[in-house]
């Protein structure tokens, strides 16, 4: 049985496609919250597309750019207006992570950035603290987020198809009617 949150995902790839991904993963790089699991969704959008590369590569670049573009106006955000994000009840990172995160920043720099990015749990956090580095220009810190982003992006696509591979597999091998009581 499909659970209301995968029904809801269903549902907005299959009305808004690589929109909707791109706009829950700009919510998800401010750091504004989860709205709705990012991860799950793409995964959800690839499968959708189908396997072909032609037909999840808008799935990719919605997520590369909706991460860039929210961890960019973050950053922007902090930098221009000095904004704090966790004073807002709407960002789940409290000041102690940000902490770490800002001395991640200062030993490893912008490869910091990328990293972070390409690791679930951890990504976006270090737009706050490298904003508040004097020396971090925003293009820079755009490519560094792009960079991460893209690698975390392509860890998804594969597991995107490697599911849509394997119900592929299974809807040929047990018939559409099976699987989908499954």
């Amino acid at each position: 049985m499909i659970g209301p949150h995968a029904e809801t995902l269903l549902a907005l790839v299959g009305t808004y496609g690589a929109v909707a991904v791109f706009a829950v993963f700009a919510l998800e790089g401010a750091l504004v919250g989860k709205v709705l699991p990012a991860r799950t969704l793409f995964v959800a959008a690839v499968v959708a597309a189908g396997v072909e590369a032609v037909a999840v590569l808008p799935v990719f670049a919605a997520a590369v750019t909706g991460a860039t573009v929210g961890q960019s106006l973050l950053f922007v955000g902090v930098r221009r207006f000095d904004a704090d994000p966790t004073s807002l009840p709407l960002v789940p990172v409290g000041e102690a992570r940000l902490d770490g995160a800002g001395r991640w920043f200062d030993r490893w720099g912008l490869p910091a950035v990328a990293a972070s990015n390409a690791v679930p749990g951890t990504r976006g956090w270090l737009a706050v603290p490298t904003a508040n580095a004097s020396s971090v220009t925003a293009p820079r810190f755009a490519a560094a987020s792009l960079v991460g982003s893209a690698a975390y992006a392509g860890a998804l696509l594969a597991v995107g198809l490697a599911v849509g591979f394997g119900l592929d597999g299974a809807v040929g091998a047990y018939g559409s009617e099976l699987v989908a009581a499954l």
